[in-house]
């Protein structure tokens, strides 16, 4: 179930809204942003705890244990602070300077722990070590990470070098650093950095040749677009269209049929499933103000039509009209289908 909420603001000028419009949307549509390690994630829910404050200007113990409350009781929230030596009482706050990213992590740590991390970390260990050789870090890295299908020259083997920055990067005990050995905490920190991206950072943004004909490409689409939930008695929405265009969808689909009222206007809706209706007229208009503002590929409107002939004219008008020029009418001779 889709549960649509809107944030609006309001400004002075159109050039005002203008630039908050674009600053916004960089922020939005930055691929690297959206695909950050789970580490920066935890950094991203850290700061925006600090940025909600209480009007003495400190971060509510209430507003941690919301942030851990998925499948987890606020008795373990205020334990862990308490373990942590910050105040926990249901109605107490932290000051900003107590309330550091390493305590945060701590928190995350104990409320949430890695018991994957866990077991990698005893098979390399034996269980009867708390760190990790280098020589075992390096075969662990070329024979259970490094994906052997890699050109070696390109992607070289993991050496003693290597791992060694990766300890010096990663381990926070200067101790183990110069020991060459890498503990738990240091392992969980490397692994869930850039370093362990599941896919190459650099590939993120598009490199591929995008000139072929649109046959050749998967493209990101959407079935029932017009549904917020369930297909039978669900409720149908302009605003998804928007929405979904707007995160970067190709293809949307416009079930259409007769509308019963006085106008005859043609509406979209899931059939004989007791779904709501939305005029097809509404969904041109979103379609129109969203189909490229975040990507400039083609939009492809799939028409599942169960619409008279009459009406079928009436879906014709409002897309030559609506569109205007943006509807393709013919095809391209340089750009063949």
């Amino acid at each position: 179930m889709v549960n649509i909420s809107t944030t609006n603001f309001i400004f002075k000028d159109h050039e005002t809204a203008e630039i908050w419009s674009q600053g916004l949307r960089s922020l939005t549509n930055n691929v690297k942003m959206n695909n950050v390690c789970p580490k920066i994630n935890l950094e991203k829910h850290w700061k925006r705890l600090r940025m909600t404050t209480t009007v003495d200007g400190k971060v509510s113990v209430r507003s941690i244990s919301k942030t851990f409350a998925s499948g987890k009781t606020e008795k373990v929230v205020y334990q862990t602070l308490a373990e942590v030596g910050l105040p926990c009482g249901k109605n107490d706050s932290i000051e900003l300077e107590e309330f550091t990213f390493q305590k945060f992590y701590e928190i995350y740590k104990s409320i949430c722990p890695r018991t994957d991390i866990d077991t990698l970390f005893e098979s390399l260990t034996n269980s009867n070590s708390e760190e990790i050789t280098a020589a075992s870090l390096i075969d662990f890295l070329n024979e259970k990470q490094r994906d052997p299908r890699l050109n070696e020259i390109l992607y070289p083997h993991y050496n003693l070098n290597r791992v060694m920055e990766i300890i010096s990067t990663y381990e926070s005990k200067e101790e183990l650093v110069k020991r060459g050995v890498i503990s738990k905490d240091g392992l969980t920190n490397y692994l869930m950095s850039d370093e362990n991206a599941p896919v190459f950072l650099d590939r993120l943004n598009i490199y591929q040749d995008m000139d072929q004909p649109l046959p050749h490409y998967y493209i990101n689409s959407s079935h029932n677009t017009y549904l917020t939930g369930r297909q039978f008695g669900g409720k149908s929405s302009v605003e998804m269209y928007r929405q979904v265009l707007l995160a970067g969808c190709r293809c949307v689909e416009l079930d259409c049929w007769d509308g019963k009222g006085e106008d005859n206007e043609p509406i979209i809706t899931h059939g004989k499933a007791m779904c709501t209706d939305i005029l097809f007229k509404d969904v041109i208009y979103a379609i129109r103000d969203c189909a490229f503002v975040t990507s400039n590929y083609p939009v492809i409107l799939s028409f599942e039509n169960h619409c008279s002939r009459h009406q079928q004219y009436k879906m014709a008008k409002y897309c030559d009209e609506i569109f205007g020029e943006l509807l393709l009418k013919e095809p391209l001779q340089e750009c063949p289908v």
